[in-house]
């Protein structure tokens, strides 16, 4: 996923803003998303972006140090061959990569910011993550220092802030749809589902078959988001969502509880155990043929070959309602990184951001990780991610990263497993919903 989700497929929120849960991102999408805590602003910071000196390489003879977390492990050898690649270029700038598990992520990120020992690079979410931490004075602001011009559009949005550049999406961006295994659809004569009638019926089939129909990973509540958020989408579209964030329509409205009600009735369909799974446990049981299906991002595509070097899957966008709505996937980036206020080495850090703009990056990232954020970058031979931007001609971005609908992701983290367990009604669990949007005005 998620980028998501944890992928991990996740944001950065103030405790003292609003409460968050226990994963991300992994984010997301990874694909997909996690926890919260305190942060911060340093007692002291350095001064801003535009009073740091250009970016200049230190001295053939001084080799300095940056350190970098990520929020992916099975990207750890993948994200260490393209820094491989960057130190080649810059021998006297080496990285310390640290890759975190989603769920850990952001809880270990925010007490190394309390605690003044964060990394050199510091990688956020967009949205609201990235505009508190630069309000805070957490992050060095790069505008004229990092040149953004050169990825797409919507990785340009995701590293500002307004109209000041504080980072960007290093490591690509990520599309969320629906992966299944296709030996599993051949030997049972299924095809992939079109509608929600046909998910249903396929699940169905599935499981009198004794094969688990879905994987979905409850336990922090990012895959069941991406699987709501996708139904609903499915029915909006992209024009019907920003009705959503503007408050024209509503997640009670009888059409859109439609889309809680399946979230709940799918339930009889996935995995023993589902709710106290983890997002990156339920990757490795998808990878290890343990289900059929699954809600996965671009991103976590990487992710499955590195449980099972064999894994045979497909991608299909989300099916919409029979009769209505439109075939949907959901795109976000992955984490922007961006500059710790407090680090030593700002102009290294520069030169390194800069170097994931360049064509080089791009195509590292797009054949060896996700989508790539460079422009008219590729993947050079890999069919599923062919597949997913095929999947992509209806799709809405990520709803964490607008102000709107943020702190839905909040409430699936910390609250979700009470529809499952009956503690609420979809009606319930709807309202609920509704209740954390927070128009634009």
């Amino acid at each position: 996923m998620i980028t998501a989700v944890n992928s991990s497929n996740n944001y950065l929120p103030n405790r003292g803003h609003r409460k968050f849960w226990t994963l991300i991102l992994i984010g997301l999408l990874a694909l997909f998303i996690a926890a919260c805590g305190a942060q911060p602003a340093p007692e002291s910071a350095p001064a801003p972006a535009e009073e740091q000196p250009a970016a200049e390489q230190s001295s053939s003879d001084e080799v300095v140090t940056l350190t970098m977390w990520g929020n992916h492990p099975e990207w750890k050898d993948r994200v260490l061959a393209i820094i491989d690649a960057f130190e080649a270029e810059h021998p006297n700038i080496k990285i310390e990569f640290e890759p975190k598990p989603g769920d850990t992520y952001l809880p270990a990120l925010n007490t190394a910011l309390a605690a003044g020992e964060a990394p050199d690079l510091i990688g956020l979410y967009p949205g609201p993550a990235l505009a508190e931490a630069a309000n805070s004075n957490q992050i060095l602001e790069l505008t004229g220092k990092v040149d953004v011009e050169r990825l797409t559009q919507s990785a340009q949005d995701a590293s500002k802030v307004g109209d000041k550049v504080w980072g960007i999406p290093a490591v690509g961006a990520y599309t969320v749809g629906l992966f299944y295994h296709k030996k599993m659809f051949e030997e049972n004569g299924l095809e992939p589902p079109t509608t929600w009638d046909e998910l249903m019926a396929v699940s169905e089939k599935l499981q009198a078959a004794d094969i688990t129909p879905m994987i979905m990973p409850a336990k922090d509540g990012i895959i069941p988001y991406f699987f709501y958020t996708m139904a609903v989408d499915s029915i909006l579209g992209l024009e019907g969502f920003e009705k959503l964030t503007k408050g024209e329509i509503k997640l009670t409205d009888a059409d859109l509880v439609q889309a809680t009600q399946l979230t709940y009735d799918m339930a009889k369909y996935y995995q023993e155990g589902y709710l106290s799974t983890s997002y990156v446990e339920g990757k490795a049981l998808f990878a290890r043929e343990q289900g059929a299906m699954i809600i996965g991002g671009s991103a976590d595509y990487s992710g499955y070959l590195e449980v099972n070097p064999e894994v045979n899957v497909s991608v299909v966008a989300f099916p919409p309602p029979a009769g209505s709505g439109v075939p949907i996937t959901t795109s976000g980036m992955e984490l922007v990184y961006t500059i710790n206020s407090q680090t030593e080495h700002p102009d290294e850090a520069i030169t390194f951001l800069n170097w994931f703009t360049t064509d080089e990056a791009g195509q590292m990232v797009a054949d060896n990780i996700t989508l790539a954020t460079v422009q008219d970058i590729v993947p050079s031979d890999n069919p599923v991610l062919a597949e997913m931007v095929q999947a992509a001609k209806n799709d809405v971005r990520v709803w964490y990263e607008i102000p709107a609908t943020a702190a839905v992701l909040d409430l699936f983290g910390t609250q979700s497993q009470q529809l499952f367990t009956d503690e609420v009604t979809p009606e319930e669990f709807s309202q609920m919903l509704q209740d954390s949007i927070k128009p634009a005005e």
